[in-house]
């Protein structure tokens, strides 16, 4: 047995423990539990507080508006429902191993040798999986019974006991063994976890995973760097250096003692995949019981109060699988390997196929209910740990485990079945019965098809399918941060978003037939039509520095705009030149990506001095990403944009022209510039004032905005326009008298 792995630093056995605790709690805490907590809050602030239906969709309301009512909407649905789903089958079928080793271990009690005719949940026998999904149909059975009963007296009354048992069974064993022991090391567990977790949580096993490039094989699992070479797919590099010396490449984890370079794809991306795809149901639970809360005692209540109650749960286990594991080597005078965190379980007397004690003195200590934990079955383990209490005390803690373990999966396929109903139910908070009970059977059906139909790699089919589900849904819930911070600005009333206003098309309009509800214009301004709108994305897909040019001729200088559209459209020409290109000349494609790169840049520049000019709420960062992945999009938004309004602020204007056309009308700027209308720039006119008659005094302060009844700049000519000046570019509307805009 060996598990190999360098995340924090380490010197000794007990370092090398508190390094495997860290990994537990980093796999379960602020990460995971951040996923929750971001879409519960989100759903609950817009769900309660602007009065919308509680589905996933509205979590993007405050991005693209009345959008998310149609395709888009239903795509994000859908997405939620299939992550749902998949992430309770992937519960259903991980748990159901423990539940059936617990029952095996019931029924042969405490020793060493279990002899039972109850099959073992690992053996992927015929007579396993069958047992296998016997456990699955009752806990959907039970779960289908509470689901339409309804949240209130089947859901909930099955929590509260579930929380009971879970409670009572740490409680016993936090007293049965050395409750000392156990509290030091929650203690310095969460400590070093918050030591670490900045560090470990930016750690990607770079290094691990620049072993994939010398390895042989036919393939690299890091992009783009494998390729043909004489017809046949091999890793680029391994291959042209045992090509130019004649002699294999050694083995780097050998030569590095690195880790395993997959171990972060079968632990952490696994783990955070499995927690992303459960994140709308269990967020979207925790919103349905938080209303009436402030999001201070919500991020508590969910957020901090799960992981220090969780944490106490995983590191009791933890620490007491521990203790085990040094009580077994310490007893066979077994030493483990520090470095490699690997022991021999043949000279330790366990059995390498079965997973059992062989010798005699591991039989012995197996009997008194010391076991080897690194040598044992995975399924094993839980009840492992609860063994060495005395046999009577073994029975009471086992079906303690067993119970709860299956009330705990009742209540995730009950509140699982609960969200998909509202999900497609389109928000009812209480939805059909008989869609309750479709969908509670519906998971059962699938872990049950899955668990069956995967044989021995049945637990390998389930975490692929987590993952896959969860990956689309890691998108939607970064831009739910976004979502979630501008509906708190709007709802607050920051003057940066209410005054601000919007382009007269949306990047994600074509999945209405670009046909979404539409803002109101001034009266004259004619918004393009579908035809108009598909024909201006055709030509932004073939050439966008041609619609580009639109908006770049009423944002620059017609030289720096034709500077401008010459730059992005030579950059196109030479990325698909160099695409093409790749056919003949090698790294051609890589030029390619450079140009692509330089393009999208020019691109979200022009879009970001859009925004300024057209006083459109946003931040760099979204121009970066939309830019980025869909471009045609946004050339034609602000092609057409461009067409039906101008600039409130043209980007190469004075902004400060109205208050000197002001001056040289009332003939006081000529007694400090010199002569009326004349710009002297040797003069700063950063922060002045005007006095009580108007004329500037010290330095001109801007912006300047009436802030009292009595201020001069309330005397000016009624017609007169006077704009608060802001940032150039970012005019608010509502400042602009007698309609200028």
């Amino acid at each position: 047995y060996e598990n190999k792995l360098f995340k924090v630093p380490f010197q000794n056995d007990d370092q090398r423990a508190q390094q495997a605790l860290f990994v537990v709690l980093f796999h379960w805490g602020f990460h995971a539990w951040g996923c929750y907590i971001l879409v519960a809050l989100l759903l609950g602030f817009v769900a309660y507080r602007w009065d919308m239906p509680m589905t996933l969709r509205i979590a993007f309301y405050p991005l693209v508006g009345d959008v998310v009512h149609g395709l888009f909407g239903d795509f994000v649905d859908f997405i939620s429902m299939a992550c749902t789903t998949f992430g309770v089958c992937t519960s259903l079928g991980m748990g159901v191993d423990v539940i059936l080793t617990g029952i095996r271990r019931l029924d042969c009690g405490a020793g060493a040798i279990c002899n039972s005719s109850i099959p073992a949940g690992g053996d992927g026998s015929n007579e396993s999986k069958n047992w296998k999904v016997g456990i699955i149909c009752v806990i959907t059975l039970i779960a289908t019974c509470s689901v339409a009963i309804g949240l209130n007296k089947g859901l909930k009354t099955i929590s509260q006991v579930t929380f009971g048992l879970g409670n009572t069974l740490l409680l016993l064993l936090l007293y049965l063994d050395n409750t000392w022991y156990l509290i030091n090391v929650y203690v310095q567990s969460l400590g070093h976890y918050l030591q670490y977790i900045v560090a470990v949580a930016f750690q990607t096993d770079a290094f691990e995973q620049l072993s994939f490039e010398f390895q042989p094989g036919t393939g690299s699992n890091t992009w783009d760097q494998a390729g043909f070479k004489n017809g046949v797919w091999v890793n680029t590099v391994n291959h042209d250096v045992t090509e130019a010396t004649g002699i294999p490449m050694a083995d780097p984890a050998e030569y590095y003692g690195s880790h395993n370079s997959s171990w972060i794809d079968w632990w952490t991306i696994f783990y955070w995949a499995w927690w992303v795809a459960w994140a709308p149901f269990v967020g979207m639970f925790i919103a349905k019981i938080s209303r009436g809360r402030t999001i201070r005692q919500v991020v508590v209540g969910g957020f901090l109060a799960p992981i220090i109650y969780s944490f106490f749960y995983l590191i009791i286990l933890g620490a007491l699988g521990i203790k085990m594991q040094r009580v077994t080597e310490l007893g066979l005078n077994h030493a483990p390997i520090v470095m490699s965190g690997s022991v021999d379980c043949t000279e330790m007397g366990y059995d390498a196929t079965t997973q059992v004690p062989s010798s005699k003195e591991a039989i012995a200590l197996a009997n008194i209910g010391f076991f080897s934990l690194a040598c044992r079955h995975i399924d094993d383990r839980l009840f492992d740990v609860l063994s060495p209490y005395g046999d009577e005390m073994f029975m009471c803690l086992g079906i303690l485990a067993v119970v709860s373990v299956t009330l705990y999966f009742i209540t995730s396929s009950d509140s699982g079945s609960f969200v998909d109903d509202t999900l497609s139910a389109g928000g009812l908070v209480d939805g059909p019965i008989p869609q309750r009970i479709y969908w509670a059977i519906t998971e059962g059906a699938c872990a049950c098809a899955l668990m069956y139909s995967g044989g021995k790699n049945a637990l390998t089919a389930l975490q692929t399918v987590s993952i896959v589900s969860g990956l689309p849904l890691t998108i939607v819930i970064c831009f739910m941060c976004t979502s979630l911070y501008r509906a708190a600005k709007y709802d607050l009333g920051e003057e940066d978003i209410i005054k601000s206003t919007r382009f007269i098309t949306g990047i994600f309009d074509w999945t209405e037939g670009f046909r979404p509800n539409m803002p109101k214009m001034p009266s004259g301004v004619i918004l393009p039509d579908g035809s108009t709108r598909l024909k201006s994305l055709c030509v932004s897909w073939i050439m966008p520095f041609f619609t580009l040019h639109d908006m770049n001729v009423k944002l620059f200088t017609s030289t720096k705009a034709s500077v401008v559209t010459a730059t992005i459209a030579a950059l196109f020409v030479c990325w698909i030149g160099c695409m093409f290109g790749e056919i003949s000349s090698v790294n051609a494609s890589k030029v390619g990506w450079v140009m692509y790169t330089c393009m999208i840049t020019s691109i979200m520049y022009v879009r970001i001095k859009a925004r300024e000019a057209y006083n459109v709420y946003g931040f760099w960062f979204e121009d970066v990403f939309t830019c980025l992945v869909m471009w045609p999009f946004v050339c034609s938004q602000l092609s057409l944009q461009a067409k039906a309004l101008n600039p409130i602020v043209g980007w190469d204007d004075d902004p400060n022209d109205s208050l000197y056309a002001h001056f040289k009308w009332s003939g006081k700027l000529s007694s400090v510039l010199g002569s009326a209308g004349t710009r002297n720039s040797n003069l700063d006119i950063q922060g002045a004032h005007l006095d009580n008659q108007g004329i500037p005094r010290g330095k001109l302060d801007f912006p300047v905005e009436p802030q009292h009844p009595m201020d001069p700049i309330q005397n000016l000519d009624p017609g007169m326009m006077v704009p608060v000046i802001h940032p150039i570019g970012s005019l608010m509307e509502d400042n602009y008298r007698h309609g200028f805009a």
